[in-house]
């Protein structure tokens, strides 16, 4: 007997304009990252300001549009912009006084479906300008749905950062409730307050299984000291209750509550528990790294309403690569 999987009806399947923060595009040369209070999630990516073409980014998602948000200044240069490897046309970051979050590029009327954006370097500028840097604050895709049967619900685990702590707006803020905009699939959030993973492990069968899911996120280790055998042990629960259910992990996210050794020890032993036992992992600390706004105002171990779109984020890469990888 086939499995029944709740859609979203019409309304819900409204296309949505979500960001994209800087932390979860793909980069390769010359960047580094500035923590400011002038950037999206006090986060941005600049290259270097040498004439040189070393430096660019890309994102994939299932998109009709895309939108491009930086900081424009007098020492800003040039960058091409391609639409899956097709040239489409150059951004000119010069502006004679500073601009932060502008609007510097707009795609529309792309074909709904999978894309690539990519943003390159050119190592030039115009005449004005005294340097060549370019940068990326944030990315605002018009999402699509995905047009697959491959994943038709998904369920969120994990402790108080999935539950929502620190987050004011809960749930709509929440990282499964993005998703589930991003990806027109419903998605439930079960988050357990300071419950470590064995905990969560035992309530798989009582609270995830019975919703059948495609998809399982897990966002794990902050409740625990050394987090990797007790995660490998809930990943073979799940395939134990759902073998038919896709698992996809997440480490936890910068934070100097914990020591940066403790934080190491949680974040390596996430992604060993991944590794062997073959479930993709969403790399949220790196992606964090150094960035103390991310868990404003509360200070501790909680993102806040700006960092869970950056949960979500992550989780969307990870997703999107399942689905195109079949």
């Amino acid at each position: 007997m086939g499995r029944a999987h709740p859609y979203l009806n019409k309304e819900e399947l409204l296309m949505a304009k979500l960001k994209v923060e800087d932390g979860a595009i793909a980069y390769t040369g010359n960047w580094t990252v500035q923590h400011t209070a002038n950037a999206s999630l006090h986060s941005r990516h600049d290259s270097d300001g040498t004439p040189a073409a070393n430096a660019s980014a890309s994102w994939s998602g299932y998109i009709r549009g895309i939108d491009i948000y930086a900081t424009k200044g007098n020492s800003f240069g040039l960058a091409d912009v391609l639409v899956d490897d097709v040239p489409h046309g150059e951004i000119d970051f010069y502006s004679a006084t500073a601009q932060h979050g502008a609007l510097v590029y707009s795609i529309t009327g792309l074909t709904e479906g999978y894309h690539t954006l990519s943003i390159r370097k050119k190592g030039i500028k115009n005449a004005a300008s005294t340097a060549c840097y370019v940068d990326i604050d944030y990315l605002l895709p018009d999402f699509v749905h995905p047009r697959t049967d491959h994943i038709r619900n998904i369920v969120c685990i994990g402790d108080s950062i999935t539950f929502g702590a620190n987050v004011a707006s809960r749930p709509d803020s929440l990282y499964g409730r993005r998703l589930q905009q991003m990806l027109s699939i419903p998605v439930s959030i079960h988050g357990l307050s300071g419950a470590p993973i064995h905990t969560i492990t035992q309530i798989l069968d009582a609270v995830v299984a019975p919703r059948m899911p495609d998809l399982i996120l897990w966002l794990a280790g902050m409740n625990n000291t050394n987090p990797r055998t007790d995660l490998e042990r809930g990943f073979d629960k799940i395939r134990e209750l759902m073998p038919d259910a896709n698992i996809i992990g997440s480490t936890i996210q910068y934070n100097s509550y914990y020591t940066s050794e403790q934080n190491m020890v949680k974040v390596n032993e996430v992604k060993t528990a991944c590794l062997n036992k073959g479930v993709p992992c969403a790399d949220l600390y790196a992606a964090t790294a150094g960035n103390t706004y991310i868990n404003t105002p509360e200070g501790t171990v909680h993102p806040n309403g700006d960092g869970q779109g950056l949960i979500a984020n992550l989780f969307y890469n990870e997703i999107i690569k399942l689905l195109r990888n079949g």
